[in-house]
């Protein structure tokens, strides 16, 4: 029987793939930021996703602490060296979300049952593989502004868009975000632009803990964009500008699958 009874998620999308994988009754304590499904919402905090609070970590007595290689090293450290067991990955990919998946079920001695739940979604994935048309559309993903970001050939993000049927900006980087300017864009020429946002008039979601931006991206609409030298790309002037939410790209767990197939849904009706 697995020893790991009691989890403490440090990272939004890794709580997702708890609960995905049937293990939320062992989630002990979650980040502020961790927000779906709403059940994690009710379980002990922790601190924020920036900020974990180590102190509160211990007094949950986990058997398994989830936190993310690079934002968190210096809490692994501390809590590795106070005897916590913990997972601690950067995902580069949609094969290291899996890759995470099939760590926590092996930890917790659900592989049977884990298993079958993560080969639904890597089906999904490769049906998306098959799918992807020859001739794909020239995508550009739009992260931030002030100054422009992008997804980079480092990032899960930009593997996705890939997998879901974009042709993407080629860098000569392997950096996961990349900063770039409207005459790169331009030159590019886009015929789809996604940015993190909503439609005009729908419910904007709620401030994050912590966010200083004046307009928060997952809060902006097409309207905020207007102005600028990328009004000149094929994507403006056809109008195949697409705001959506942040979950459908930027969280690396089971939802990112969904936001893929939405995705390739866009790019095939060009």
């Amino acid at each position: 029987m697995s020893r790991v009874r009691r989890i403490v998620s440090l990272v939004p999308s890794f709580t997702e793939i708890v609960y995905f994988l049937g293990l939320g009754g062992r989630l002990a304590g979650v980040t502020e930021h961790c927000d779906y499904p709403g059940e994690a919402r009710t379980r002990a905090k922790v601190g924020t996703f920036g900020r974990p609070l180590p102190a509160r970590i211990l007094s949950l007595k986990p058997d398994l602490v989830l936190a993310d290689a690079v934002l968190h090293r210096p809490w692994v450290t501390e809590l590795r060296n106070a005897g916590l067991e913990v997972l601690a990955r950067s995902l580069a990919s949609v094969e290291d979300v899996f890759g995470v998946m099939d760590r926590i079920v092996q930890l917790c001695g659900v592989e049977d049952t884990g298993r079958e739940r993560i080969n639904s979604l890597r089906e999904k994935v490769e049906q998306l593989r098959r799918a992807a048309s020859r001739k794909r559309p020239r995508v550009f993903c739009l992260m931030r502004t002030d100054p422009v970001i992008t997804p980079g050939p480092g990032s899960f993000q930009y593997d996705a868009l890939e997998i879901a049927g974009a042709r993407l900006m080629v860098f000569q980087t392997q950096e996961p975000y990349v900063e770039v300017s409207p005459e790169q864009i331009v030159a590019f020429d886009p015929e789809v632009v996604v940015f993190c946002g909503v439609e005009k008039g729908e419910r904007k979601p709620p401030r994050c803990q912590g966010c200083v931006a004046a307009i928060p991206i997952c809060q902006r609409t097409l309207d905020d964009l207007t102005g600028g030298e990328w009004e000149q790309t094929t994507a403006f002037r056809e109008r195949r500008v697409y705001p959506i939410p942040c979950h459908t790209i930027c969280r690396p767990g089971p939802r990112l699958i969904d936001g893929m197939e939405r995705l390739h849904r866009i790019f095939s009706n060009l």
